[in-house]
């Protein structure tokens, strides 16, 4: 009778040992791996839904070095990880910084020199696909801006040999005075910059900023040069005192699009959500909101390439030119958080308002 008892109690405790180990597991795989997998709602047409959908917020990962290999193609020049780390902010939430030095993962050629620390989500292709993708930015507040290109997110067609700029990109300019949202549509591939592509190719807008906003100056779409947008604002201006020797450009006329937006502070977050629809008809775009503000609203061709097509890439992180004096750039640091791919715009709302 003892035995049989003791046998009784040893196997519960067994049992309860088991699912007790069961229960940890399972926790700890629900509540320690943030990064996952967005499912596609079912009004999403499936042909043209983004070849990626996911969701980083970054809070599995330990403080201290990124390990971004496992979802995440790292664009590598000799650096690996060391330009990624994890950290915290007061309140508790994790985020990425992203830190590019004067030489660090430098490239390539004679004809141009540039630093980077930049990672994207694995290539596939997206001929006809719709993706929207966003994030959360943060410049610190000892954050240094530069005379020079600085490039903070990128979505880029590749081929072999690509030697021409993303589809759509991010850029700062001027001291972080010049906020550049632009690309090349199409053209050929393996061929360098060259004035008769970037009138037929090139799509994006310019702002500028004074009294802490930014001010619509330039814009420019397939088969056209750029339109000089601050000469509207100008002429407007100054017709109050020389009405004879100014008249406005004819695009002036035409401009209904709200053309300023609040610039944020240092150490303020930023939502970047950005929509592209990779298509050789008309029916392509390219949308960039910054805080839930359109800022660039493209329509019409995106994809107008001769080349070898390898697929696409959503890349976030720096990339800027290095300094032609030699002497080096002051070191820059980013902050990311919440980045985001999905299929449509409803959805990349959830995630990142």
């Amino acid at each position: 009778m003892y035995l049989f008892v003791l046998k009784i109690f040893l196997y519960s405790l067994i049992m309860r040992t088991v699912l007790l180990i069961i229960f940890l597991i399972f926790s700890f795989s629900i509540t320690a791996y943030s990064w996952e997998k967005v499912p596609v709602p079912d009004y999403v047409n499936k042909k043209t839904k983004s070849p990626w959908n996911f969701y980083d917020d970054f809070e599995d990962q330990k403080l201290g070095k990124a390990n971004l290999r496992k979802k995440y193609f790292i664009n590598d020049k000799g650096l690996g990880s060391k330009p990624f780390k994890i950290k915290q902010d007061p309140n508790g939430n994790k985020f990425l910084e992203v830190t590019v030095k004067h030489g660090w993962n430098k490239c390539c050629g004679s004809w141009v020199n540039t630093e980077r620390a930049e990672f994207e989500a694995k290539m596939k292709r997206s001929l006809n696909k719709e993706i929207w993708y966003g994030f959360k930015m943060r410049l610190p507040t000892d954050f240094i801006h530069i005379d020079d290109r600085v490039l903070i997110t990128q979505f880029k067609n590749q081929f072999d040999p690509m030697k021409k700029s993303p589809l759509a990109a991010i850029r700062f300019y001027s001291d972080g005075n010049s906020l550049n949202l632009q690309g090349d549509s199409g053209g050929v591939a393996s061929k360098k910059w060259n004035k008769k592509e970037i009138k037929a190719h090139t799509i994006g807008v310019n702002y500028f900023k004074n009294d802490n906003k930014w001010n619509l100056i330039e814009s420019k779409i397939r088969g056209e040069d750029k339109k000089k947008l601050w000469k509207c604002n100008i002429s407007k201006n100054m017709k109050a005192y020389d009405t004879t020797s100014l008249q406005l450009p004819k695009y002036c006329k035409d401009l209904k699009t709200k053309t300023s937006f609040p610039a944020n502070k240092l150490g303020e977050w930023t939502v970047f959500k950005i929509g592209i629809k990779n298509s050789k008809k008309k029916d392509g775009f390219v949308k960039i909101y910054k805080d839930d503000q359109l800022m660039w609203d493209y329509s019409g061709v995106t994809f107008d390439w001769k080349g070898n097509y390898l697929g696409s890439v959503v890349r976030i992180g720096i990339y800027r030119d290095s300094d032609p004096s030699g002497k080096g750039y002051p070191d820059q640091s980013i902050h990311y958080d919440d980045f985001t791919v999905v299929s449509d715009k409803k959805t990349l709302d959830k995630y990142l308002n």
